[in-house]
């Protein structure tokens, strides 16, 4: 009944520099729901771990939602009282990337060179979630109901039944250099969520390199149309994005870029 695709190219400024990608995405599809989710490490000298944290981000993201969606109420549960759902989901987010992000850290201690960094950049303290700081994008699709959430800068569009292209969210915190992150101290209150009681035919997240890549909003919706008509074939999509973002990156910001996507099949 669904179909995922996701894909993550490395910027060319990164390739060109040496560093190495922050973005991560990832899909679940199952008979039942579909999870899309991608997150950008912020990738500045003080967030030297991003790409781990936009990888944790991800997977547990992924994980959660899925033990949120296999809970038999759920459903009762979510269309009774989304947005009392969609606060506790965020909440749980938050603290689940605030756990990973501290075990990760302890098993993996800093080097000598990135406590030099660390000393001199923050002093003698540091809250430990902000070197691996990250967006995250995250939509989940069923058959007569659908959510989504954002928390930084990036893309989240839906293709509704009627074949209409939308932005129904984004965070109006992110401008010129500054984002919203997983790693504020107040994150819970920059999240931005929607949803639908109503069946969706797609759902697409992605981070701002895509976003930036296009002169409007306009031009970005149509560029989700032409997505869209690759669903019958998701290997030639995906190669298809790759390619795409690898010349979008080259001709454009310079900057890594993530698209994960979840449809209906039927």
């Amino acid at each position: 009944m669904f179909q995922g695709i996701h894909t993550t190219v490395i910027g060319d400024s990164h390739i060109r520099k040496g560093i190495v990608c922050q973005d991560s995405s990832g899909v679940f599809v199952d008979d039942e729901f579909a999870v899309a989710v991608v997150a950008d490490g912020h990738g500045s000298e003080k967030h030297f771990r991003s790409d781990v944290g936009s990888q944790i981000a991800v997977k547990m993201t992924t994980e959660l939602l899925k033990k949120y969606m296999a809970r038999a109420d759920f459903r009762d549960q979510f269309t009774r009282h989304p947005e009392f759902i969609l606060s506790q989901i965020e909440k749980q987010l938050l603290m689940k990337w605030r756990e990973a992000v501290e075990e990760f850290h302890r098993e993996n201690p800093l080097s000598g060179e990135e406590q030099e960094k660390v000393d001199r950049l923050f002093g003698s303290k540091v809250r430990i979630p902000v070197i691996y700081g990250s967006t995250l994008l995250a939509a989940v699709m069923t058959g007569d109901y659908s959510f989504g959430l954002v928390l930084g800068d990036g893309g989240f569009v839906v293709l509704s039944e009627d074949g209409k292209l939308g932005i129904p969210i984004e965070d109006p915190n992110s401008h010129a250099n500054y984002t919203s992150s997983l790693c504020n101290t107040n994150a819970v209150r920059f999240f931005e969520h929607w949803f639908s009681r109503e069946p969706v035919k797609a759902m697409f997240v992605s981070t701002d390199g895509l976003f930036k890549s296009f002169a409007s909003d306009e031009d970005f919706l149509k560029y989700h149309g032409l997505v869209s008509r690759m669903f019958d074939q998701p290997d030639r999509a995906r190669q298809s994005l790759e390619r795409n973002f690898e010349k979008r990156t080259k001709e454009g910001s310079g900057d890594d870029i993530s698209m994960a996507l979840v449809y209906r099949t039927e």
